[in-house]
């Protein structure tokens, strides 16, 4: 096989992966690893499973009023997290363990974290 064609499909599936996504998964771990694992299977009884998920894996706005506004005993990352790294993280979590719901883009983000309860309320636990 030719040695230029080696080198492109090389390139070609270096190129595959999304830099967000790869973003996503540094903020997933510095942020949510803790109680949700890299494993994405949570903590039985303690913190949710995200993979496989349909919180997750639905509509969008749900996890993202999740992580603006927290819920139960998950901290609020409003002020902590840009719109951007809110948007990288929930996309790696959609497309990660088997996930494949559609990314999540910081416009979304900040439409919903828009001021004055824009954002959807935080719900139960147990409603996850």
């Amino acid at each position: 096989m030719n040695h230029t064609l080696l080198i492109m499909a090389g390139l070609a599936s270096a190129t595959l992966a999304s830099p967000a996504l790869a973003g996503g998964a540094e903020q997933f771990e510095a942020n949510c690893s803790a109680c949700h694992q890299l494993t994405g299977k949570g903590i039985p009884g303690a913190f949710p499973a995200l993979a496989g998920d349909p919180f997750v894996l639905g509509d969008p706005s749900k996890p993202v009023g999740v992580v603006l506004n927290g819920r139960g005993g998950m901290p609020t990352f409003r002020d902590e997290l840009t719109d951007a790294q809110i948007a990288e993280i929930l996309s790696h979590v959609r497309a990660s363990w088997g996930n494949t719901a559609p990314a999540i883009t910081p416009d979304m983000v900040a439409q919903l974290r828009g001021g004055k309860g824009d954002a959807p309320k935080p719900v139960p636990l147990t409603a996850h």
